[in-house]
């Protein structure tokens, strides 16, 4: 069982995670005495670095007399320790500036990502409001080569979702037309979820020579829902030696794929306030060795409708990471506000 950790404790716990994220080298007692202005002996910190150690927050490399910390001490000093002083005025005004001058909601989104992996050194989330309120006014097919269909729904605001989905190379002519057709005449003037309940109910009633494509529109598969995720900066995760080769593809993977961000985004934006997850806390399977920071944003109606976050190694700057995703989840509930 651990002890309860002391003040003085904390404090060089503190002060070794900040100096380790900085350095990415073992700390010894004599690095934190200058790095710290401990008014303690090398002697004294080498003890209380014994006692962290023993705790389970620190481990002593094999080639070091030094520390590092542990996934126990990285998720106390998230927890607990981390002192958030706020975001630096220049990084505020850029967000500012990228988010409030986009044309588009979408773009602003895509500007809040690309800037939040830039500020954090890590990569960024972002899962984008819902048009669930948005009545739909047209759905189509477009066939490509190779059996592949692009699926577009258009809202009556203008907002367009498209997905590629596979159908048979020898689906009959007419098919898409036709399920196109029934779909429109089931769907038009609802909103996406009302939409979905009818087509299923539709597809209860009748069954066609569609049937099978107006299946996996229907199927979560189709997933609408992955275009609602914008990644940036993934590419960083692949610069950290922390993280091993089958882990990055495992993250890549994902990354790619975006259903389960998606579902993991999802999950957490209803919680209050910045989440932080280290390691085998993360809901991502994939990402125990990292940590991921999330927070929410809202609508005009305080209605949480996305979630912002970054996803890195365990070794990041938490103060700087936690204050970027918490002021730019803010802003963006601002500028929705705004809107």
């Amino acid at each position: 069982m651990r002890r309860m950790l002391t003040d003085r404790n904390h404090h060089i716990l503190r002060e070794l995670i900040e100096l380790y994220t900085q350095t990415g080298e073992p700390v010894g007692s004599k690095a934190l005495v200058e790095h710290a202005g401990l008014e303690l002996s090398s002697a004294t910190i080498r003890n209380i670095m014994a006692e962290l150690e023993e705790g389970g927050f620190l481990a002593s490399p094999h080639t070091s007399a030094g520390r590092v910390p542990t996934e126990a001490g990285y998720r106390y000093y998230a927890k607990g320790l981390v002192e958030v002083k706020g975001l630096e005025q220049r990084a505020k005004s850029a967000l500012q500036q990228a988010i409030g001058q986009a044309p588009d909601l979408q773009r602003a989104l895509q500007q809040a990502s690309s800037l939040l992996g830039e500020l954090t050194g890590c990569a960024s989330l972002v899962l984008t409001p819902t048009q669930a309120n948005d009545p739909l006014e047209t759905l189509d097919f477009i066939r490509l080569e190779h059996g592949r269909v692009l699926v577009v729904l258009v809202s009556r605001s203008g907002q367009v979702e498209n997905r590629m989905i596979q159908v048979p190379v020898d689906l009959a002519p007419g098919t898409l037309e036709k399920a196109a057709q029934q779909l429109n005449e089931v769907v038009r003037g609802l909103t996406i979820p009302e939409a979905l309940e009818r087509v299923v109910q539709a597809l209860q009633q009748h069954r066609s020579a569609a049937d099978a494509l107006l299946d996996q529109l229907m199927t979560p598969s189709l997933g609408f829902q992955d275009s609602r995720v914008v990644v940036s900066g993934s590419q960083r995760l692949f610069n950290s030696p922390a993280l091993m080769r089958d882990q990055l593809a495992a993250l890549a993977q994902v990354f790619e794929e975006k259903r389960l961000l998606y579902a993991l985004l999802n999950e957490v934006k209803n919680s209050a306030g910045v989440q932080i997850f280290v390691g085998a806390d993360c809901p991502l399977a994939v990402a125990k060795d990292c940590t991921m920071i999330t927070a929410p944003y809202a609508s005009q109606d305080h209605r949480v409708v996305g979630t912002v976050g970054v996803i890195g190694p365990m070794r990041m700057n938490y103060q700087q990471s936690v204050a970027a995703v918490d002021y730019t989840a803010k802003l963006l509930s601002t500028v929705l506000n705004r809107g």
